[in-house]
């Protein structure tokens, strides 16, 4: 695939196709209460572990109502894809979702996807299997996936969530010139640590840059959480996803183990179908970002 032939960003492409900062995370078992917003309650566990940036996964949680976007083609003659209208789910398990930690304007805020179902439906989208499957917005929120609204995401029961705190860089959301996106940058770094986080820029393979970055840090098993686009992607035995703009979500069994990466992923393409399977190495160009945090075990 010539992704450069599908998608054109406005900007120059930087010289460094990623950028990565090496350090150190501390795992936390944290509760989300009830009743509050996401980012406000992920800020404000944030704010007493004093961290900066990080993960936080929501798998299985209750969430109701919540807003959410989708990816979409551009209307306004800049971007070379944008986001769907609003959509408003009202209530929803989470399958699968992680939440980017880091800071806008000097405070906390996240980077969300997640896949769900809605209250009193299943989906099969936990198996292995390839989900070809309309999402939830296109079939009274059956099921779904997108990008959810952290400030416009209600938490209806008590989350018990796994929060990994990193230090030693950190997420910060800045103009990017290339894609003329604001969205996260990585800033800072340690010289050794028991994990990393990186941003992949458009037109990188996800997956051969997850396998570099995994190389150079020394780690010989690690953990792979992280989330963004890509310009379509081939699974290794499933259907493929043709769609040039997606919005993705790497899976829960994401790991580096004797020198190789097995990358399942969730993707939701712009007419709400959704696939999941393992990527093929080679064929999973990044659209407009990918933001990732890979821990040693």
């Amino acid at each position: 695939m010539n992704s450069r032939k599908l998608i054109c960003h406005p900007g120059e492409e930087s010289a460094s196709r990623h950028v990565s900062a090496l350090g150190t995370v501390t795992t936390h078992s944290v509760t989300l209460p009830a009743g509050s917003i996401l980012l406000s309650a992920v800020s404000t566990v944030m704010n007493s572990i004093g961290g900066d940036s990080g993960v936080v996964v929501l798998d299985g949680a209750h969430l109701g109502p919540f807003n959410y976007v989708m990816p979409d083609q551009s209307q306004d003659g800049l971007h070379a894809a944008w986001y769907s209208d609003t959509h408003t789910c009202d209530r929803a398990q989470l399958r699968n979702a992680t939440a980017i930690i880091g800071k806008r304007d000097g405070q906390c805020w996240l980077h969300c996807h997640a896949l769900w179902d809605a209250e009193g439906h299943s989906s099969d989208l936990a198996s292995s299997h390839n989900s070809n499957q309309k999402s939830g917005h296109k079939n009274g929120h059956k099921n779904g996936m997108g990008h959810l609204l952290p400030d416009q995401v209600t938490i209806t029961d008590n989350v018990e969530a796994t929060l990994y705190e990193f230090n030693g860089g950190s997420f910060n959301v800045e103009l990017d010139t290339e894609t003329a996106f604001p969205i996260f940058h990585v800033q800072g770094s340690l010289k050794s640590g028991n994990a990393f986080i990186a941003k992949v820029n458009p037109h990188e393979d996800i997956a051969t840059t997850i396998e570099q970055l995994i190389t150079e840090a020394g780690f010989s098993s690690a953990r792979v959480f992280g989330i963004g686009s890509l310009i379509g992607t081939q699974f290794e035995n499933d259907s493929p996803m043709l769609c040039p703009i997606s919005e993705v979500l790497i899976g829960s069994d994401a790991k580096w183990k004797n020198q190789t990466l097995t990358l399942p992923m969730h993707c939701v393409d712009i007419d709400g179908n959704l696939f999941s399977g393992n990527v093929r190495n080679g064929d999973a160009p990044v659209l407009v970002t990918f933001e990732l945090l890979v821990i040693e075990i």
